[in-house]
């Protein structure tokens, strides 16, 4: 399993809001998050656009509008911005999370579960603003 490059983007578009809306910045535009994260403006926009579909951020449309984290960065864990890019967390092709009846493969379903839920634990544990993500 390997968190997709998008789902960093996302974690350091939420921080440098988290950062700038605590020093009271509030909106910022996608030119200048896109130029302040390092991400193409493209990039930008599709990656907002799965973080506004998951309420971690708002949008502002019009002429002085922009984006602005949706509530504070401490409120956001890691494990909320996973299932907002990646969708829920897989351990292995086929396997959901839910135990399987029967099979020589029960124990290591068990082992799949136990890891899961560990992962889960830890990015859950985890918030945006736990972290110097520099941006």
């Amino acid at each position: 399993m390997q968190f997709q490059k998008s789902t960093d983007h996302a974690i350091r578009i939420l921080h440098y809001l988290h950062r700038h809306s605590a020093a009271g910045e509030e909106l910022f535009t996608a030119q200048i998050l896109s130029e302040a994260v390092g991400l193409k403006y493209p990039s930008l926009v599709k990656i907002a656009y799965q973080l506004k579909k998951k309420d971690l951020i708002l949008t502002v449309q019009g002429r002085n509008g922009g984006y602005q984290i949706a509530r504070p960065g401490h409120e956001i864990s890691l494990y909320d911005v996973v299932l907002a890019i990646e969708g829920d967390l897989k351990i292995s092709n086929g396997f959901n999370g839910q135990e399987h009846g029967g099979g020589g493969d029960c124990a290591l379903q068990k082992y799949y579960i136990e890891v899961r839920e560990t992962l889960i634990a830890k990015l859950a544990g985890k918030s945006i603003a736990d972290f110097d993500v520099v941006a």
